[in-house]
């Protein structure tokens, strides 16, 4: 019987292209990866149609989630899939943690920002000089931390995930922490095209070519398995292993049980793990099986879009 009721993530607020790098790099035949709302292996499937990939969750309505986001692109259904159009009652807006980001929304617009000079930001016709302008008087705001206070604050976060989502975080950081990723994100050149920060802050994508699974015609088969890590069977089949955050919500007994069965993995197997607000340095557990590619974080703090992580570790297996 599933611990779970509904569906928590609507989307996987993760940057596919951060996959992708390591399966450039790699060449696996076999992906393990996190379920969650499924815009990564989907995507991913949408680029590499060779690569034979299986998603795991706790969550059974992620799996079955994922199945109507595919019926949903077969057919082109754009306003299911929020593109061109908010309502977040759609599929990618329809998870726990995206009301989350749906009052993140609201209370920017009537605190900060006010809608018209946000529908201007993301207008393609709006000049940088404008967009700059826009943002810094967002930033200087005197209301400008309230919109996170609102909904990013201890008891806000628990009342969704529990106190599982702040295990590795320090109690009171995670307001200033999205604050910071998320105006930071605002300031850059071309953000308006970032489609994370559209979902958040439009409510919807702008265009299908968001994200590769979007387009119909591409490979969409997945296999889904429920349970955790190490319920996956045959784990020294895959040659390429995705594990979010998955750790961010983790005892340290739990981290090295699952350290201890990827240990299986073939010679070369790349493992990937991502971090929210912390820097906890997880090789101590793994170095004995494998060692880290410490310059992959550091271009993956540059360059990801999801406006989310401070860590991307990557872990080869020796």
């Amino acid at each position: 019987m599933s611990l779970f009721s509904t569906l928590l993530f609507a989307v996987t607020r993760e940057d596919h292209l951060v996959e992708a790098h390591i399966i450039e790099q790699f060449r696996p035949g076999r992906m393990l990866t996190i379920c969650s709302g499924g815009c990564v292996p989907l995507s991913l499937k949408a680029l590499y149609s060779y690569l034979s990939i299986t998603a795991f969750d706790l969550n059974p309505y992620q799996f079955s989630h994922v199945k109507k986001k595919i019926m949903a692109v077969n057919v082109s259904d754009f306003d299911a899939l929020n593109i061109g159009k908010q309502n977040d009652t759609s599929l990618n807006q329809a998870g726990e943690f995206e009301q989350m980001f749906q009052r993140l929304r609201e209370s920017f617009i009537q605190k900060v920002s006010g809608n018209d000079n946000l529908e201007i930001f993301f207008n393609n016709t709006t000049s940088n000089k404008k967009r700059r302008f826009l943002t810094q008087a967002w930033q200087k705001h005197v209301n400008i931390r309230k919109p996170f206070a609102d909904v990013f604050n201890d008891t806000s976060i628990e009342a969704v995930f529990s106190d599982q989502a702040t295990k590795q975080g320090i109690p009171g950081t995670y307001i200033k922490y999205f604050q910071k990723k998320i105006m930071d994100e605002f300031q850059k050149t071309d953000s308006y095209l970032n489609p994370f920060l559209q979902h958040v802050f439009q409510g919807y994508y702008s265009s299908e070519a968001a994200f590769p699974y979007m387009t119909p015609g591409f490979n969409q088969e997945l296999e889904f398995i429920e349970g955790t890590l190490y319920d996956v069977p045959d784990i020294s089949s895959y040659n390429f292993v995705s594990l979010s955050n998955l750790f961010d919500w983790s005892e340290i007994e739990f981290v090295e049980k699952c350290a201890d069965y990827l240990s299986q993995l073939k010679a070369g197997s790349p493992v990937l793990l991502r971090q929210l607000n912390n820097h906890k340095d997880w090789i101590d557990i793994f170095k004995t099986h494998f060692k880290e590619d410490k310059s992959f974080d550091s271009y993956w703090q540059t360059h990801d879009r999801s406006m989310f992580y401070d860590h991307f570790r990557l872990y080869i297996k020796k």
